[in-house]
Formats: C-alpha cells, structure tokens, sequence
C-alpha cells in the first residue's frame, strides 16, 4: 500500500514522489494484455490521472502494436470531453453516470483478459489557486494514491468481470434506445418539413397557373402570350420540385437500407462539389420560383493551400440534400434582396483523425 502524495505542477518530480512499484506492476499488467482490457473510472479525476502519468499511452501503444481491444466505462463530463475525443479512435467508450456515495476517494480497476484485475484508489483534493489556473483543469488538483493491488483471483476477477460487462451491455441498450428515437425524429423532420417544403412550392406554382388560365378570357392577345410564358414556368417548377421530392423519397429509402444494415454502399464525394450541386439545385429553384427577387451569390473558399480534388468524403447521396436545405433556408430567412453565402471548407484534426470542417454564416459542420 502506498500513501504518496503527489502534484500536477511538478511534472519532472512527480515520478519520484510516487512508490515506483506502482507504475513499474501496472506497465507490465497492461503490456501483458493479449486480447482485451476493461477498465472502470468512477470519474473525469481518474481519467486525468491516467493521462498525465501516460498510462494512456501506454494501452494505445499496446493497442497498435497487438490490435487489442480496450474498452472504457466513464462518466463524461466537461472535464473530460476534449480528452475522450482524442482517445475515440482508440478506445471503445461508454459514459455512465454512478449513483455513488460522495467520498474523496476514487476506486478503479482494470481487467486483463478476464483473466487478472489491477486496481487502484486515487484521492483527490482541490488546491486554491487563483481565477485563472481554476480555469486550468490541469493544474489545479493534489492527486494520492491511497492504495494499489493485482490479483488474478479467480472469484475476484470473475465477478469484476460480470459487473463490468452487464453495465457495458445496459449502456449499449440504453444507446440503442437512443439511436432509435433520433431517427424516428429525423424521419419525421425529413417528412414534415422537406417534403412540406417541395409540396408548398408545388401547390403555389399550380395555384399561379389556375389563375393564369382563369385570365386568359379577359386577356388580349399579347396578355395571353406573357401569361402562358409564366404558364410554362410555372409548369417547369412544378416538374423540377416534383423530381426533387422523389429525389428525396429515393434517399429516405436508401437511408432506411442503410440504418437496417441491408445497404452499406456509400460512395466517395467530393466536398466542394456536393456544395456546388446543392447550390445550383437552390439557383434553378429561386429562377422558376422566387417571389422576392432575391439575388443570391456563393462563394466557396479552402483553406491554406488545399486543392478541390484532394477534399473527399465517403458519404451517401444525402450529402447534398444537408446544403440544400442549408442554402435554402439561408435565402429564406435573409431579409434582404442580396444574400451572399460564403462558404469556408478546412481541414483539422482530433488526434490523429483528420475532418474536414464546412463554415457558412458562422455555422460549422463537422464531416469526417
């Protein structure tokens, strides 16, 4: 047992001040994983405490080197939501919420294998420090081990096991549950509002065209012609918006194969020219049916030197359908008689996993 105390600030000293045992038991627990380990966090504390003294590290590189599998149950907070989505390409990761007793004390434990368990008990406590390193989430907490043990008890880690697997199978209903209701929900705004949106412009184009027709008895012959001119543009609206809606049919089903798993076949597709499609689908849209006279401009910029070729996603065809319903949206509720939409496409990264970022308007959508 060990009862160190040790400190954030003092990075270079901390290992020092630790009982070496420690970290020399739990490098080799973790490099002795095969196939998989467990571990259980009872909060954000914990999961600093792995990433300052590069436990982390130490599973992601074992990750690499073996393929294993590493899974984490946590409570997600503010504190460790930047942390989780570097370690997200790593780590297979669920956020649970404890209903413990509040105690200083913070027990964890890692399982290897179903074979061994390492576990360990941290304290915590909270230095004063002034506003700004408060804010600093790094440096503002007095981290003890209070105690340490490794077992390959039988009885111990088959237990440990059993609890850890019956949370990670809840959690995964639980988001199932989840994931249900937010597509129901999607289907229904898909069906209520875009396909509203294609049936209103239908209706107003026939409307125009009932009373087109209803004037031409009292028209002259000139009248007549402008009327049926308008006729006909009307006639091409109508025909454009009806393509788009089964457009847009087509994609529901496509989408509803591919929530189903019967149809995984996206497609590699080009950022900037999904953004140009969708726009020049809004431009024709605006030129058969524009009641304002809106002018719109667009205008797609890359970051840095990035070139429109190298800009890919692997995506489905609904792809286009979001900056459709971007742009449109954006003409709508402009109230101006010039709307400009200027686009910004950049890349960054979360770890090592590179996104590609679309700003329009100072709203961001990240795409990986």
């Amino acid at each position: 047992m060990t009862n160190r105390h040790i400190t954030d600030n003092n990075n270079d000293n901390n290992t020092s001040k630790i009982e070496k045992e420690f970290f020399d038991v739990l490098s080799e627990f973790i490099h002795s994983v095969e196939s998989e380990i467990d571990i259980m966090l009872p909060g954000s504390e914990s999961l600093r405490f792995l990433s300052h003294y590069k436990i982390i590290d130490s599973m992601i590189s074992q990750k690499l080197n073996k393929n294993i599998i590493i899974k984490m149950l946590c409570p997600l907070d503010e504190k460790s939501v930047r942390l989780m989505k570097q370690l997200a390409p790593f780590i297979g990761y669920k956020s649970i919420k404890l209903s413990l007793p509040k105690a200083s004390a913070n027990s964890s434990f890692f399982i290897g294998d179903k074979q061994a368990i390492f576990s360990f008990s941290i304290d915590t406590q909270k230095q004063q420090h002034d506003k700004e390193n408060r804010e600093n989430t790094t440096s503002n907490a007095t981290f003890s081990i209070d105690e340490w043990s490794n077992s390959k008890n039988v009885s111990i880690v088959g237990n440990a096991g059993y609890c850890f697997d019956l949370i990670w199978e809840e959690k995964e209903n639980y988001d199932r549950v989840v994931k249900e209701k937010n597509h129901s929900d999607l289907l229904f705004y898909v069906i209520s509002h875009d396909i509203g949106n294609y049936h209103q412009i239908l209706g107003s184009s026939l409307d125009n065209i009932s009373h087109l027709l209803q004037n031409n008895n009292n028209n002259n012959t000139n009248d007549l012609s402008q009327n049926n001119e308008r006729i006909f543009s009307c006639l091409t609206t109508a025909k454009n918006t009806l393509a788009r809606s089964q457009s847009l049919v087509n994609n529901i089903r496509r989408l509803e194969r591919l929530y189903m798993q019967k149809d995984r076949k996206p497609i590699l597709k080009n950022l900037p020219e999904a953004v140009n499609n969708a726009y020049s689908t809004v431009e024709q849209t605006l030129y058969s049916n524009n009641p304002y006279g809106k002018n719109v401009r667009i205008s797609v910029n890359l970051d840095h030197c990035l070139q429109p070729a190298d800009i890919n996603v692997i995506a489905e065809d609904l792809l286009e359908e979001v900056f459709i319903n971007l742009f449109s949206n954006t003409v709508k509720y402009t109230n101006s008689s010039e709307v400009k939409i200027d686009v910004l496409i950049k890349d960054y990264f979360i770890g090592e996993t590179k996104y590609w970022m679309i700003t329009t308007f100072g709203m961001i959508f990240p795409v990986a």
